[in-house]
């Protein structure tokens, strides 16, 4: 699913330690036998307006909060509710995370469905 998020047109940006992309991937592979399921990434798009789309017309990957779960979840949290529920930054800690996390981010937990499934549902929404 990273992979295929990263290759994906709609997409601006994918945080996984597996990808050779990531900064730290040589660093993950020293000290991860598997890199695990969770993804993060950006979309070009407004993600709440993609999270609109998801709630309405995932089949396979669940729009939810929770992270532990058999099934594949997903969830979108803007920047500025990320900054809202944490302790406060200074301004060029503030400005380092807004330039990281631009307007949100989408945070999916892969499950055991099949690879295919997953990314099939995502780009219908995409």
């Amino acid at each position: 699913a990273a992979k295929w998020l990263e290759a994906h047109p709609a997409v601006s940006r994918v945080y996984y330690p597996g990808l050779a992309s990531h900064p730290q991937h040589d660093l993950a592979r020293r000290q991860m036998a598997n890199f695990s399921g969770m993804v993060t990434f950006q979309t070009h798009e407004d993600g709440a307006s993609i999270a609109r789309r998801m709630v309405r017309d995932l089949k396979h990957v669940h729009f939810a909060v929770s992270l532990g779960h058999l099934r594949s979840l997903i969830y979108w949290i803007g920047s500025d509710d990320i900054l809202k529920s944490t302790y406060q930054h200074p301004a060029d800690a503030e400005a380092r995370f807004r330039a990281l996390t631009g307007r949100g981010i989408f945070r999916l937990s892969v499950g055991l469905e099949h690879a295919e499934d997953i990314c099939a549902d995502l780009g219908a929404c995409l």
